[in-house]
């Protein structure tokens, strides 16, 4: 994967997506805090992939910098996104792997093949319907195939935004579909509502984790430890914290879940 060309001739949204990106990848200076919570991130995402070469979605990928790495470490990758501009983004970094980029809708649109990991990080909570996206990914997986979700947690002390469940009439919030961004976030879920929903779709073996306390997301002035603390004591405080299920539940930022397509055993 090579640093973006800036061009001025970007699109508003464009240009926001190569500003995350300096800010998470290619320049830690500019936001030590951010660079280190998304590498932290990065890091579990490619732990779950694992080094055996899979069949790997990545949906909603944006600027798919977890796609592009997933497919220079030998997996095959189909990486999927509704905003063509941000493909071709994603597309002037490739260097090498096996990656193909689809500019589609997964709730509207038929995806080819099956596969044997899915992720959708970051996009259920611009969802009203998230049960139609859970049952589509999960029609894409090969048996015993996984699906991970990732979503901010609704139990954060920081969060104040309604739970899923809160919504009332889902019809209601439809406008606020596909946002793109996090002050876009109109709800936050519980780790059993998603568990929930994760249920109904028909996967099993459904786990749940905690992801990023103060110490790695730099919220509650945390931020100000990440130009001074080297990146391991972080890690390492950050996982101190989140070993202890209460106080994770608390506060780690983001929530992911993983269930599994039945095998043809089960």
């Amino acid at each position: 994967m090579k640093p973006p060309v800036f061009s001025p001739h970007w699109p508003d949204d464009v240009q926001a997506l190569y500003g995350h990106d300096m800010d998470e990848i290619w320049d830690r200076s500019l936001a030590p805090h951010l660079w280190n919570q998304y590498h932290n991130l990065l890091d579990c995402y490619l732990g779950l992939a694992g080094e055996s070469p899979l069949r790997i979605l990545d949906v909603g990928c944006a600027q798919a910098t977890l796609a592009l790495l997933l497919a220079e470490r030998g997996h095959q990758v189909t990486a999927v996104d509704i905003r063509p501009q941000f493909l071709e983004y994603a597309q002037s970094r490739y260097t090498h792997g096996d990656i193909r980029f689809l500019a589609a809708n997964v709730l509207e649109q038929d995806l080819p093949g099956t596969f044997d990991l899915v992720f959708a990080n970051q996009i259920i909570e611009h969802l009203v319907y998230p049960g139609e996206l859970v049952a589509r990914l999960r029609s894409l997986l090969t048996p015993g195939g996984r699906l991970v979700v990732t979503t901010p947690n609704g139990d954060y002390v920081k969060n104040s935004l309604q739970s899923y469940h809160d919504l009332g009439d889902p019809r209601k919030w439809e406008h606020m579909q596909f946002s793109a961004d996090g002050e876009d976030h109109f709800y936050a879920y519980l780790a059993d509502e998603l568990r929930e929903i994760l249920h109904d779709a028909g996967l099993v073996d459904i786990a749940t984790r905690f992801l990023e306390t103060p110490f790695m997301s730099g919220h509650m002035k945390a931020r100000y430890l990440h130009r001074i603390v080297p990146v391991a004591a972080l890690r390492r405080a950050d996982r101190g914290l989140l070993s202890i299920s209460a106080l994770a539940r608390k506060l780690a930022h983001q929530l992911l879940v993983i269930g599994r397509s039945p095998a043809r055993h089960d």
